[in-house]
């Protein structure tokens, strides 16, 4: 799995806390971010792997300005999309 520059990495987090923060990233940043949680979405393990991957998934998406906003934490998205534990 590639790795993701810290600053790049922060970027993005602090873009899935504020919508608005995914301006200040450039076009080049925002698909090596996306490629990266899409590769993280694949090795996805723990104790709720499918919402993990879900989530990693809708990431990537968001980054790469497919969906307009995220929820900013793995619970709320889970909620959200009315995930259920199987």
């Amino acid at each position: 799995m590639t790795s993701l520059p810290a600053i790049i990495k922060k970027a993005a987090v602090a873009a899935f806390h504020d919508n608005t923060l995914l301006s200040q990233m450039t076009p080049e940043e925002r698909e090596q971010a996306a490629e990266y949680y899409k590769e993280v979405a694949a090795v996805t393990r723990g104790t709720m792997p499918n919402l993990a991957m879900l989530y990693h998934l809708e990431r990537a998406k968001f980054l790469r300005g497919e969906v307009v906003r995220i929820a900013d934490t793995a619970p709320r998205f889970a909620e959200e999309i009315g995930y259920q534990r199987k």
